[in-house]
C-alpha cells in the first residue's frame, strides 16, 4: 500500500511538472495573429516609429518595411524579419540641434514587439458578456470579473426558459451594472482626491456572493493603480527631456560666449590689418584672410545662436505639456465621472423596472445562497489544425483571440422557511 501510494505521488509530481513545463512553452511560443498590432521603432529615429496591424491575410505592411506574412510566426521571427528588411536601408534622421542627416539602418537599432493583442471574448452566464481588451497574463478569473461577474438566481442557474427566471436574470444583470457603474464612479472619486471608502450602504441587497463586489473593487483598484503608474511614467518622460534640454541650453550658452568673444577678437584683429594696411605695412591677401576669419566666426555665432533658441523653444513646450498634464488629467476625470454618472442613472432605472417587473409577476428579487453551482469556463482557442475546446479553472492564462464560455451548473435549492 505504501508502494502504490508512493508511486501515485511521483506520478503525480512528474504530472506536475510536466504540466508547468508545457505552460511555460506554451507562453513563450506564442504566435502572432490576425487583430494584433506591432510597433516598430528605430533607436534615435522618433519619426519613424510606426505601428502596423496584423491584416485578415496574415500579413503587414509598412513603408521601408514592405509586406512580410506574420500570421502563426513567432514574434522572435518577425522581428527577425523586420530587422532583414530594414537593415542598411538609408533614411532621413533628425539630430537634436536639427540638423537632417541620412545614414544606414543597423539591425540591432530596429525594435518590433506586440502593443495590442487580438481581443479575447466572453460569453455565457455573465453579466456583460462581449468582446474584451486582452492583456498579458490575463486570466479566466479577470476576464469573468471584467464581464461583470457569473450570473446565479436564487435557486437555479440564470438562463432558465419560463418568465421569472428571465425576470431574476434580468434582475441581477441590472444589479451588476449598477455595483459596476458605482464601483467606477467611487474610483474616479478617489483619482479626483478622494479618500473615503466604497460606501456599500448605497447599493441595494445584492442578489450574488458577497465576494463578488469585493472582486469588482479589486479590478476597479487595480485600474486605478495602473492609471496612476501611467500618468507617473509620462510626467517622468517630461522632467527627464527637459533635464536633457537644460543640459543642452547651458552647453549651447557657454558655446555661444566662446563664439561671442572670438567674433570680437576677429573683429578686432581685422581692424588692425586695416589700420597696417592704410599704412603700406601689410599686403592686401592678409587683409582678405583676416576678413574671411571674421566672416567665419560670425558664421558660427549665427548658427550656435539659431540652435541655442531651437532649444530654447523645445524645451519650453516640453515645460507647457508637463504643466497641461494635471489639468488635462482633472478634465478627463471630470468627463469619466459625469458619463460614470449618467450610465449609473439608467442602471439604477434598469434595476427599479427589473424589480417592477417581478413584482408584478408574483415573485421577489433573487436574494444570495450559502451554496451555488460551480461555474464551468471552457476556452474556445484557435490552434494551427483549427479551434480547440478546452476545460480550465479560473486562474489559468489566457491568450489573444479565446473564446471563454462560462457555464452555471445547476444550483442545490436552500429550503425556506
Amino acid at each position: 500500500m505504501t508502494v502504490r501510494s508512493s508511486l501515485s505521488v511521483s506520478a503525480a509530481a512528474a504530472l506536475c511538472t510536466l504540466v508547468l513545463l508545457f505552460s511555460a512553452v506554451a507562453k513563450a511560443e506564442y504566435r502572432v495573429q490576425a487583430g494584433d498590432v506591432i510597433e516598430i521603432s528605430v533607436a534615435n529615429a522618433p519619426d519613424l516609429r510606426q505601428r502596423v496591424p496584423v491584416q485578415l491575410d496574415g500579413t503587414i505592411s509598412a513603408p521601408l518595411l514592405g509586406t512580410i506574412h506574420a500570421e502563426g510566426v513567432l514574434i522572435s521571427d518577425i522581428r527577425k524579419r523586420i530587422r532583414m528588411a530594414l537593415a542598411s536601408k538609408v533614411v532621413s534622421i533628425r539630430m537634436p540641434d536639427g540638423r537632417d542627416m541620412s545614414r544606414a539602418i543597423q539591425p540591432d537599432e530596429v525594435a518590433a514587439a506586440i502593443v495590442e493583442y487580438k481581443p479575447i471574448f466572453v460569453s455565457g452566464d455573465v453579466a456583460h458578456p462581449g468582446e474584451q481588451v486582452f492583456r498579458p497574463r490575463m486570466t479566466v478569473r479577470q476576464a469573468v470579473i471584467a464581464a461583470g461577474g457569473t450570473l446565479v438566481d436564487s435557486g437555479r442557474a440564470v438562463l432558465g426558459s419560463a418568465d421569472i427566471p428571465n425576470l431574476r436574470t434580468e434582475y441581477i444583470s441590472a444589479w451588476m451594472g449598477v455595483a459596476s457603474e458605482s464601483a467606477q464612479l467611487w474610483r474616479i472619486g478617489q483619482e479626483l482626491g478622494g479618500k473615503g471608502p466604497f460606501d456599500k450602504a448605497s447599493l441595494p441587497p445584492s442578489p450574488v456572493p458577497a465576494n463578488t463586489l469585493s472582486e469588482i473593487l479589486a479590478f476597479e483598484k487595480g485600474t486605478k493603480a495602473r492609471r496612476a503608474a501611467d500618468f507617473s511614467r509620462d510626467k517622468d518622460y517630461y522632467l527627464q527631456a527637459i533635464k536633457e534640454a537644460d543640459h543642452q541650453i547651458e552647453v549651447l550658452t557657454e558655446q555661444q560666449k566662446t563664439e561671442d568673444e572670438g567674433a570680437k577678437a576677429d573683429a578686432k584683429d581685422l581692424q588692425r590689418a586695416l589700420d597696417a594696411y592704410g599704412k603700406g605695412n601689410l599686403p592686401s591677401p592678409r587683409v582678405s584672410e583676416y576678413r574671411r576669419a571674421v566672416l567665419l566666426s560670425s558664421t558660427r555665432r549665427l548658427q550656435t545662436a539659431a540652435w541655442l533658441s531651437q532649444v530654447k523653444r523645445a524645451r519650453a513646450e516640453l515645460a507647457r505639456s508637463l504643466e497641461k498634464m494635471d489639468s488635462d488629467l482633472q478634465i478627463r476625470l471630470l468627463t469619466e465621472q459625469h458619463d460614470a454618472s449618467v450610465k449609473l442613472t439608467k442602471e439604477r432605472a434598469r434595476l427599479q423596472a427589473s424589480e417592477e417587473k417581478l413584482r408584478l409577476a408574483g415573485a421577489r428579487a433573487p436574494q444570495p445562497r450559502e451554496e451555488f453551482g460551480k461555474p464551468e469556463y471552457v476556452i474556445v482557442r484557435h490552434e494551427i489544425d483549427g479551434p480547440e475546446k478546452s476545460i480550465v479553472d479560473e486562474d489559468s492564462e489566457l491568450q489573444p483571440g479565446d473564446v471563454v464560455q462560462v457555464t452555471i451548473s445547476e444550483v442545490r435549492f436552500e429550503a425556506r422557511h
